[in-house]
């Protein structure tokens, strides 16, 4: 069984990790709300950073993955936007001095941190490429007790998509939660009608809690000022799904949710 990262095949990323809607409404709006340059972050294939470009905004796409940059680069062209692609590790990145008044990470991207340095790397990277008045903006899923005890044995069904060349594929998943490390281990396993598990992917994701939230953002010199339960900027209450985050300098008034 073939082995690999899920972010070596954007064609499949982006078939099992659909445009939201709703996602993109709100990071195009709230990046409106200060306008300027705006950095996103894990930008992957491009299906936020092509949006917030098409607004007005002066872009920054940043992604680990130089498989995901180049199909930004090929849906960028096919849509005739102009974007700056630069490959980086949002953990320590330098972007030459250059600052932005919004910086994105979206879709839980910040969940492939998971060591306080990880944290601690990424704030501090953020916190020197903001504006004065600049924001950092983002989402994380609120851990789910009940997921995270699933039997790691058990294969779980993902979904199903319908690719160009191998038709219907039907995705799985088991999932180890580690308590120590709070980070969740997860194996995709890729099947079609004729070849089950032709391919298994694995992914890390670190849980964060809603009261280490706040302390995790001042590791690295922010503090949270805002957060809402969803991208309609509702509360965070104990049903929500997610925390989105409003984050500034430290130093500056806050309003925490």
């Amino acid at each position: 069984m073939e082995q690999n990262s899920l972010y070596d095949r954007p064609d499949l990323y982006d078939l099992m990790a659909p445009s939201d809607p709703a996602m993109e409404r709100f990071y195009v709006e709230i990046a409106g709300e200060r306008g300027g340059r705006v950095l996103d972050l894990a930008c992957g294939s491009g299906r936020l950073t092509i949006p917030l470009a098409l607004s007005g905004l002066q872009v920054t796409g940043g992604d680990r993955s130089a498989e995901m940059l180049e199909r930004a680069r090929r849906s960028a062209e096919a849509q005739a936007v102009e974007l700056d692609l630069v490959q980086l590790d949002m953990r320590h990145f330098d972007l030459n001095g250059r600052t932005f008044e919004t910086i994105i990470v979206a879709m839980n991207s910040v969940l492939h941190l998971y060591s306080l340095d990880d944290f601690t790397g990424f704030f501090r990277s953020v916190a020197r490429h903001l504006s004065p008045k600049g924001r950092l903006v983002f989402d994380a899923f609120l851990p789910n007790p009940a997921i995270l005890s699933s039997d790691p044995d058990k294969r779980q069904l993902v979904g199903s998509i319908v690719h160009d060349l191998q038709g219907k594929i039907i995705v799985e998943e088991t999932l180890r939660y580690d308590p120590l490390t709070q980070i969740s281990h997860v194996d995709w396993y890729w099947s079609t009608s004729t070849k089950k598990d032709f391919w298994k992917t694995h992914m890390q994701m670190r849980n964060i809690f809603p009261q280490e939230m706040p302390l995790l953002i001042a590791s690295g010199g922010l503090r949270l000022v805002e957060r809402f339960g969803d991208f309609d900027r509702s509360p965070m209450v104990a049903g929500s799904a997610r925390q989105v985050c409003l984050c500034e300098a430290d130093g500056l008034r806050t309003r925490i949710g």
